[in-house]
């Protein structure tokens, strides 16, 4: 229970502090409003802080003088998704990407890499037809999340909470007897972690900006924190989930065969490693300097990540391999060890401490998930089907990403739809005394005793041990059953941990993986088709007649492929 001094009020209510919920914080302050900002630790324990390659953009000035064109991006950017980008969002992304993500951070004070002449390095990463991949060495998101979370905590117009973990949305139809058609969104319920009592925040505007949900999987290039929290609590409330089947693999995570803890996320090795700028290709043999991707894509290792990486899943399980390898050493790339040293410094240091010199010797790789392409349904604005809810970022689901993600488009994703989310709060959801309703505190009406830690730590455990087993690069639908029967007791068993334990951050992290877990299966074994980053053994080809969709799942309803113009 809680006591009106643990009530939080405010008209602008942020959950989440990687790029997207940073930048809507920080329009929000440009434009003379106030906000509030939670977050589940500190605001740096974000997904953006791990990007190592940077954020994509086409520079207008560039295009002037014939070095890149919007076209290319918007041509790259729909043929990476497959079919299933939304061509409007698409190429308004890529006109913005510039002038309102790029640019932006530019004048917050982040320092992305420059040539002696003082122009920007660019990288060319997978997929790309050119080199726009601003970077700051291979530690962009770092240096992003670092200078945005140093403006936010100096800007007094931001209220930050740290170490709060959001338990459930309160939504108007939760709270009223009459179910109106259109819900909206009043606030959330959230664990203050320092004193174990759950705040009632109420807001007017919602922004979710959770981040995604790798941590789903046993090998994984996401923190902790990436456990699906705001696409579980927006379907909770009533919100659509769409393609969350869509889930990318990075081809190259650091392979090791006796981690110090594996349960931690896996290093992650940059795209821009095996992009045309570097040079740097995968082989079946240490010494060997064969690109056996060319088997499966004429651009060989530089093609896009669900074509690498389901090349690597197929050769590993033929070959009978733990691992294949990423040879970027100057032999093979052409390039020189200072450059390599220069452009890569965190990697050449990470792999120097395991024992492996990148400027000598070929690195080992395996797959790992990384990126949830689906999402909260959203429409050009960040809004969802709930009045005062929006999502941002990797939570969302956009049009931009499709079947499959194109390298760094994400960055660039968050910082825009950070602002296109307040453009659209701020001129259509007027602050009214009519949205105001009572919200009642937080209750529980038993308490049972501290549940047994090491339970959680199991049930986490097999979650994750069981997504990567039935549902990760490769599926068909004896597995993925095999998954959802699992998921549906897990499910069922952390609901009954809820509700009959009083929350801790541990419980709500337990209960939001393995509803979105099954989630991804469900939507998997929907999708009888291969496409994109979904790729189903016993369906191995698109099926544009009954699949050119998205997969919408929505609580108290059927699943059904839509199309994505909505909200």
């Amino acid at each position: 229970m809680t006591s009106p001094a643990d009530t939080v009020q405010t008209d602008f209510l942020i959950i989440g502090s990687g790029i997207a919920g940073l930048r809507a914080a920080l329009e929000l302050s440009r434009r003379g409003k106030s906000s509030v900002l939670v977050t589940k630790s500190k605001i740096e324990d974000s997904n953006t802080y791990y990007a190592q390659g940077g954020i994509a953009a086409v520079d207008p000035d560039r295009v002037k003088r014939g070095l890149d064109s919007f076209e290319s991006h918007i041509q790259d950017t729909l043929i990476a998704g497959d079919g299933l980008c939304q061509p409007n969002v698409v190429r308004n992304f890529v006109y913005r990407a510039f002038p309102d993500a790029v640019a932006f951070l530019i004048r917050q004070g982040v320092e992305f890499s420059t040539l002696p002449t003082g122009e920007y390095v660019l990288h060319q990463e997978g997929g790309h037809g050119g080199a726009r991949i601003y970077c700051r060495g291979d530690y962009t998101g770092q240096e992003i999340e670092d200078t945005l979370a140093d403006v936010v905590r100096n800007d007094p117009n931001i209220k930050v909470f740290e170490n709060h973990t959001a338990v459930n949305l309160i939504t108007r139809n939760r709270l009223s007897k009459v179910k109106l058609p259109r819900n909206r969104c009043l606030g959330a319920y959230i664990l203050d972690r320092n004193t174990g009592i759950v705040r009632t925040f109420q807001a007017h505007c919602v922004f979710l900006a959770t981040g995604g949900a790798g941590r789903a999987f046993l090998y994984t290039s996401n923190p902790e924190n990436a456990t699906g929290d705001g696409i579980a609590m927006a379907y909770r409330a009533g919100a659509q989930i769409g393609n969350i089947e869509f889930f990318q693999f990075h081809p190259t995570v650091l392979y090791e065969l006796h981690p110090e803890n594996p349960a931690e996320r896996r290093f992650l090795l940059t795209e821009a490693l095996r992009g045309e700028a570097m040079g740097g290709i995968l082989t079946l043999e240490k010494d060997s300097t064969e690109d056996f991707v060319l088997k499966y894509d004429p651009r060989g290792s530089h093609g896009t990540r669900d074509i690498v990486a389901r090349a690597i899943d197929i050769e590993m399980k033929k070959n009978r391999i733990p691992h294949v390898w990423l040879n970027v050493t100057p032999e093979v790339t052409g390039k020189s060890k200072d450059y390599l040293i220069e452009s890569f410094p965190k990697i050449h240091e990470h792999c120097l401490k395991k024992g492996i010199d990148i400027t000598k010797q070929a690195i080992p790789v395996i797959p790992a998930a990384h990126y949830t392409c689906g999402g909260v349904v959203v429409n050009e604005c960040g809004q969802t089907h709930i009045d005062g809810l929006y999502a941002i970022g990797e939570v969302a689901y956009t049009g931009l990403m499709g079947a499959n993600r194109l390298a760094s488009n994400s960055l660039s994703e968050g910082a825009l739809y950070g602002k296109l989310a307040v453009d659209h709060a701020l001129t259509e959801n007027k602050l009214s005394k009519k949205h105001k309703i009572r919200i009642p505190e937080w209750r529980i009406m038993s308490v049972q005793p501290e549940i047994n830690q090491a339970m959680l730590n199991r049930f986490w455990d097999t979650t994750r041990a069981t997504m990567m087993d039935y549902c990760s690069i490769e599926r068909n639908e004896f597995r993925l059953r095999v998954a959802l029967d699992i998921l549906e007791g897990l499910v069922s068993i952390t609901n009954n941990i809820y509700w009959h334990f009083y929350p801790t951050h541990e419980i709500i992290e337990l209960r939001n993986l393995t509803l979105v877990a099954k989630l991804i299966v469900e939507s998997a074994l929907y999708r009888n088709e291969s496409r994109g980053g979904h790729y189903r053994s016993d369906y191995p080809v698109k099926d544009d007649d009954q699949y050119l969709g998205s997969t919408i799942l929505q609580q108290d309803s059927r699943f059904h492929i839509e199309s994505i113009d909505r909200c």
